[in-house]
């Protein structure tokens, strides 16, 4: 599976994803690291917006699962 970003001036990253594979967090967060690289290296102009992925947003799950619960919870 392709995953494909683009802004009004055309593409961004391309990235290829493994047949049969699962988007983790982890995965999902490594993604949008290298797509925030690519934006700054092809649109440097971007870096000065606060929209921009480089803007302090967390790319982090925000909740994680261990063994079905929820980690830190009491269930």
């Amino acid at each position: 599976m392709a995953l494909v970003f683009w802004d009004a001036e055309g593409i961004l990253f391309i990235d290829y994803f493994e047949k049969g594979k699962t988007i983790t967090g982890k995965y999902y967060s490594n993604l949008l690291t290298r797509l925030d690289e690519k934006i700054r290296e092809k649109r440097p102009g971007l870096q000065k917006k606060k929209n921009h992925l480089s803007s302090g947003q967390s790319t982090r799950p925000q909740k994680s699962f261990d063994n079905g619960k929820i980690k830190g919870s009491a269930l």
